[in-house]
């Protein structure tokens, strides 16, 4: 929709005109000309944010992401296909591809996220979102990313499966373009922005409502608020889930899941809910650091100083 608005200009409806209008919307945070100012400013959040989420998720995601697939594919239990893979040596398979393209995927997801927040939250803060707030800004995260991220998961989702037999991403790419043309890469992208825009909704529209009601001195509040969000989150986007990889597999969709009834259309949903409840959780660890990355090296310095400074004084108590 940014197409449709002038970016310098356009206000959030409902913020009263008057002699200072720009400079009012720009202070109650809805000015996009603001936001874009925001989101520059925090593109180190972006950075630090995607690069730690990356990193964190990339050793179990890759094998837990390829039984996922098989099992959405041919609808054999997980168990049966994740033991499949690790005897046929395929279970990383997609490791290369994968990690090319997570930290990457979680750039964007962060920069959205970040542009969404100085857009819709006048503190800039999501943990002081309002409910209204903090759902717009999932919605819209997850719906803006698609374009960018759909290529990227098309070729990691083909790489997952031995029956392609592509040799490398590289292949696979190519083979991708010579034998379906280049608008292949973007197959099943309306599933995808359904998907991630409910997901979204529940992993970051539902935070601030899920972590009120856990207990304030709960140590683990931020990880466990991330983590059953990711569970509502996948659960109510993951039809849209099943249609995106019988698009992107060439599989039909009605004749080969949806006529074969509910326990086919969720086939792979509760080890993908555990994979999202993983990614959810280390979102919900990393919101409440949002702003502190955003300082970029000065937050490097200062956890620096802070940890040297812990060294010395432990050092110190001891002598």
């Amino acid at each position: 929709f940014f197409f449709v608005f002038n970016l310098r200009t356009y206000t959030m409806p409902g913020v009263v005109e008057k002699a200072s209008a720009p400079a009012q919307a720009a202070e109650h945070g809805y000015s996009i000309s603001a936001a874009l100012d925001k989101a520059s400013a925090n593109a180190w959040a972006a950075v630090l944010g995607g690069t730690i989420h990356g990193l964190l998720e990339l050793p179990v995601v890759v094998p837990i992401e390829a039984a996922i697939t098989q099992t959405q594919i041919n609808a054999k239990s997980f168990a049966w296909n994740f033991s499949d893979l690790v005897k046929r040596r395929e279970i990383y398979r997609s490791l290369g591809t994968t990690a090319t393209g997570l930290i990457p995927k979680c750039w964007i997801h962060y920069a959205w996220l970040n542009f969404y927040i100085a857009l819709l939250v006048p503190s800039g803060n999501l943990k002081e979102a309002t409910k209204t707030q903090s759902a717009i800004c999932g919605l819209a995260t997850g719906g803006s990313e698609v374009l960018f991220l759909t290529p990227i998961n098309f070729v990691k989702f083909r790489m997952q499966r031995p029956e392609w037999q592509y040799t490398s991403m590289l292949n696979c790419m190519s083979r991708v373009y010579k034998e379906e043309g280049i608008g292949a890469f973007w197959k099943g992208t309306s599933a995808v922005f359904m998907r991630n825009s409910i997901c979204m909704l529940g992993m970051v529209g539902c935070y601030n409502t899920v972590e009120d009601s856990l207990p304030a001195n709960w140590h683990f509040r931020a990880l466990t608020a991330g983590a059953l969000c990711g569970i509502i989150g996948s659960f109510f986007s993951y039809p849209f889930e099943m249609l995106r990889a019988a698009r992107q597999h060439n599989i039909p969709f009605y004749e080969e899941i949806v006529s074969q009834g509910p326990k086919r259309m969720l086939a792979g949903y509760l080890p993908g809910a555990a994979r999202i409840v993983m990614h959810s959780a280390a979102l919900g660890i990393l919101i409440p650091k949002m702003k502190e990355f955003s300082q970029g090296s000065a937050f490097l310095a200062d956890t620096f100083k802070s940890a040297k400074a812990k060294v010395t004084g432990g050092e110190k108590k001891e002598a």
